[in-house]
């Protein structure tokens, strides 16, 4: 006779709507969000990612708006992927700067970089009064496996930092940040560029980049890596 155990209830996803508080990227716009945390279940973080769901730690969550759709997930077709022009000048600018893909574990030198990053490019944002503590819970809180992609120079400076979800056919640049005074020379496309090449070489099918919103311009540089595809709906749809 077979013995069957019922599953614990921690096993299972629970989804939870968040209140509605204004929203980060749209004026007069507010934001919900459906949420579940996934510590004790990670096996559905693949498929949750491939329907929109970003992570937060334990957390994994997408926007379910009232009245409002902006925000697309974004991906980048890495078998497909690449380099332009532009993004093979801006790989030439910089080839002075490496990568070494490292445990995610948060450093003082991680932490001081991202306060600058937050200084520079997000002064007033909602991670610009993050305290070290919940730096280094961000970095290293992770069901899944995760890593830092970490960017330096010849002379060992620390130039970048990606945050990266790793799965079996997928990568996520959970969060990324960088010397903001290398942004002019394209640093960030550049971290992303070097993700992907990564990714084609060791044959992983999607990078996801986050959320899209075609009016802010900040969120614009997503769309020079492609083949990029955004989630309509249910389906993923080729830009």
């Amino acid at each position: 006779m077979i013995d069957i155990k019922p599953k614990s209830v921690l096993e299972q996803p629970i989804y939870m709507l968040t209140k509605a508080t204004p929203c980060p990227y749209l004026k007069g716009q507010v934001e919900k969000r459906i949420a579940t945390d996934i510590t004790y279940n990670n096996k559905v973080y693949n498929e949750l990612a491939s329907n929109g769901f970003r992570r937060v730690e334990n957390w994994m969550y997408r926007p379910v708006c009232d009245n409002c759709s902006a925000c697309k997930s974004y991906r980048v077709d890495i078998k497909k992927f690449e380099l332009t022009k532009s993004l093979k000048r801006v790989i030439n600018k910089l080839k002075d700067i490496d990568y070494k893909i490292i445990k995610n574990i948060a450093t003082t030198e991680h932490y001081n970089l991202f306060k600058k990053y937050q200084f520079q490019r997000h002064s007033g944002g909602s991670m610009s009064d993050m305290d070290e503590n919940e730096f280094i819970s961000m970095i290293e809180t992770s069901p899944i496996r995760t890593k830092l992609m970490e960017f330096r120079d010849k002379s060992k400076n620390l130039m970048g930092v990606i945050l990266l979800d790793i799965d079996d056919v997928n990568l996520s640049a959970v969060y990324s940040f960088f010397d903001p005074k290398l942004s002019k020379l394209g640093l960030g496309n550049f971290m992303i560029s070097e993700c992907l090449i990564f990714g084609k070489k060791n044959k992983y099918k999607h990078l996801y980049l986050g959320y899209y919103i075609s009016e802010i311009s900040s969120m614009s540089y997503k769309n020079r890596f492609k083949p990029g595809q955004i989630l309509d709906g249910s389906d993923w749809q080729s830009l």
